[in-house]
């Protein structure tokens, strides 16, 4: 036996064009979203990237001030260096090598508590190259401490 259909049943049988309308603008509102979200990521993973690169430029020169023996005239008590440029290569989006700039200062000063014990303070500042005008640099600061062993 054929199953007879009503005109109102076969009108609720699809979708209507509000119900697509509706479904193609949660549907971009969604895609917009996933690009924001990308667009983010990526500006992120390269701040991120600047600020490994400062990390290692400071834990170079760490490593440099600890292994100076306690007498050396570079080991000894100062105030802030002026600042030293240390330009790194990296790849941009488009896959272009570009340079950052990194500018490298340290200061060692007396422990008050100890004569045997100097601290040790490494700063690495650098501007973002897409940061907006006015943007203060971003910084880097690595601290430890030197013990005359001797």
């Amino acid at each position: 036996m054929a199953e007879v259909t009503s005109p109102r049943a076969r009108k609720r049988a699809g979708f209507s064009m509000i119900e697509m309308m509706f479904a193609l603008v949660i549907l971009a509102g969604g895609l917009l979203a996933m690009l924001t979200a990308q667009i983010s990521a990526i500006k992120q993973g390269k701040y991120g990237r600047h600020t490994t690169e400062a990390a290692q430029v400071a834990q170079d020169q760490m490593e440099y001030l600890l292994r100076l023996p306690w007498a050396a005239a570079a080991a000894q008590p100062a105030a802030w260096t002026v600042p030293t440029a240390v330009s790194h290569a990296y790849q941009n989006e488009q896959g272009a090598v570009q340079q950052q700039v990194f500018n490298l200062s340290w200061r060692i000063q007396a422990a008050g508590f100890d004569p045997d014990v100097r601290l040790i303070d490494v700063n690495v500042t650098w501007n973002e190259p897409d940061a907006p005008a006015g943007a203060p640099a971003r910084r880097y600061v690595l601290s430890s401490n030197k013990v005359n062993a001797g």
